[in-house]
């Protein structure tokens, strides 16, 4: 039997993305290789959101190129689109695929059966982007959008929980950006559904599973998905993603993020007041071009005052196509890296007073591999053996986030 092996590298999307195109694979008689060095086809599902995943891709290709049995190397996925030029001239043996949806089963339908090696299983609504933030290359790469129409992912959700999955992850590059329809009741009369919309009726399929919104942005939050969180405690998990990016006024309004941080804090500070107990993440950019000792501060600051539960920290490097590229005042790596371990040291005392204010408390949790499992409010506890569906645990001290 045929073999396939997959990198995949990047975002949920991705990794959604790379389940669908195994199950393709399958669907053709194929085997999953266990090592990539044992497979006959090899596909790479890049990403090209930083310079660092531009290399780390690379690197593995190169490693890729050297394997004596693969019949076929493909490229697929973020970085092939976005240096498809340049994978030509470096690896001429390697077949680009730019256009992803070529190697899925049902390329208008989108819709997976299992989620392998994982007990919890992501469900991409949406695709694409066009919020054009200057620093961001997703828009030159994904810019079409898409959303998947509610029945299909109805139809998807019920499949994953009926095989298994008690905890559905949904995701998309933009997930705020989802929208359907549905019968007005009158003859060419349809009402637009939005993404609260699609989670008040997610909700309401009766089989035991719960839902986590993967990354929603501040001004896509509204007090319809407030409302449909506090009527089901049980289905939507305690977890909001609430991308910050900066915490200086001037540098969002130059990333072109459409918020200000009053407008951010006076949201997250509503949200905490409804869900004490919530677990609340965030990214953070630092090295922003024109970026000043002074920004960096008022950022540090801000971000104190905020109840982050912890963040994801980015060094920034400049994309070829953004705007920020052709900004002056470009930050130099060492300081870059010095303002990156200040706020490494912010989320590490973060972290540990939210797991402070968690331990002792019962929460409902799923299996994340054999010893350990996640709570609703993100919280990665030990547990004796892997258990089914959702269950109570209770937050140790050595439980992390």
């Amino acid at each position: 039997m045929k073999t396939y092996y997959i990198y995949t590298f990047g975002c949920k999307v991705n990794q959604y993305e790379t389940q669908l195109i195994s199950e393709k694979f399958k669907k053709d008689g194929f085997e999953r290789a266990a090592k990539p060095e044992e497979a006959d086809i090899i596909i790479f599902n890049s990403c090209t959101v930083t310079a660092e995943a531009d290399k780390e891709c690379e690197y593995f290709l190169r490693k890729a190129s050297k394997f004596e049995r693969p019949e076929k190397i493909f490229i697929t996925g973020c970085f092939a689109k976005n240096k498809t030029e340049y994978i030509k001239n470096k690896f001429p043996e390697i077949q680009i695929i730019t256009e992803k949806t070529e190697l899925f089963s049902e390329p208008s339908k989108q819709i997976i059966r299992g989620f392998d090696k994982r007990s919890r299983a992501f469900v991409k609504i949406q695709d694409g982007c066009d919020s054009f933030c200057s620093y961001c290359i997703v828009p030159y790469v994904r810019n079409k959008l898409w959303s998947k129409p509610a029945e299909t992912v109805f139809e998807e959700i019920k499949d994953l929980v009926n095989n298994g999955y008690p905890e559905i992850v949904l995701t998309g590059i933009h997930v705020g950006k989802w929208r359907g329809q549905q019968d007005g009741g009158v003859a060419t009369s349809f009402v637009p559904l939005t993404l609260p919309t699609l989670i008040g009726k997610i909700v309401k399929i009766p089989s035991q599973f719960r839902i986590r919104i993967s990354s929603v942005e501040i001004n896509e939050i509204d007090n319809n998905l407030i409302e449909t969180m506090k009527e089901y405690p049980d289905k939507i998990c305690r977890h909001l993603h609430i991308p910050l990016q900066y915490g200086s006024d001037e540098i969002l309004k130059s990333m072109n993020r459409h918020y200000d941080t009053a407008s951010f804090e006076k949201k997250v500070k509503s949200i905490i007041s409804e869900f004490p107990e919530l677990a609340l993440t965030s990214d953070i950019i630092t090295g922003f071009p024109g970026e000043t000792q002074k920004h960096h501060k008022e950022t540090c600051d801000f971000i104190k005052k905020m109840p982050f539960a912890r963040f994801h920290i980015f060094r920034y490097s400049d994309r070829e196509k953004t705007k920020a590229s052709t900004f002056e005042g470009k930050v130099p790596p060492d300081k870059i890296k010095s303002r990156s371990h200040d706020l490494f040291e912010i989320d590490a005392a973060k972290r540990a007073e939210f797991l402070n204010k968690n331990t002792g408390k019962k929460r409902m949790a799923v299996s994340i591999g054999s010893n350990k499992a996640l709570t609703d409010n993100y919280i990665t506890v030990k547990i004796p053996e892997k258990k089914p569906g959702i269950f109570e645990v209770t937050v140790s001290e050595d439980s992390e986030i």
